[in-house]
């Protein structure tokens, strides 16, 4: 194990900054394919707050740590042949995520009340 990392948001904090700031903050944080999901879906912010959760979890398995800046783009969201929740790294991120070691990225999804959890494993 290379490390593990654990986000929540408050969807209602979600559908407040996109409300706030709309288009930018998504064309920002999300990748074109994690838009267009999260618009096909039932809740858009659900999917937005879960994945922006994930992200966070992500960056904190790793360790990246803000010395560069990060593309919260390069780390995608997606879903799995049997609905599970998968993290595919790209870019600047997946580099510095190899040269840490880490092989792969095991990713738990989970909804409480008002909560978007996630939980984060970055393995060898």
């Amino acid at each position: 194990m290379k490390g593990i990392g654990i986000d929540m948001i408050e969807l209602s904090r979600m559908a407040e900054t996109i409300e706030r700031s709309g288009e930018l903050f998504l064309k920002r944080v999300f990748s074109k394919n994690e838009i267009q999901k999260a618009r096909l879906s039932d809740n858009p912010t659900n999917y937005y707050a879960s994945a922006f959760a994930a992200k966070e979890a992500v960056f904190k398995s790793l360790t990246l740590g803000w010395e560069r800046e990060v593309d919260f783009r390069e780390i995608e969201v997606g879903r799995g042949d049997c609905g599970e929740p998968l993290v595919r790294l790209r870019g600047d991120i997946k580099a510095r995520a190899e040269a840490r070691g880490c092989g792969r990225v095991l990713l738990s999804l989970s909804y409480e009340t008002d909560l978007a959890v996630a939980m984060v494993l970055a393995d060898s």
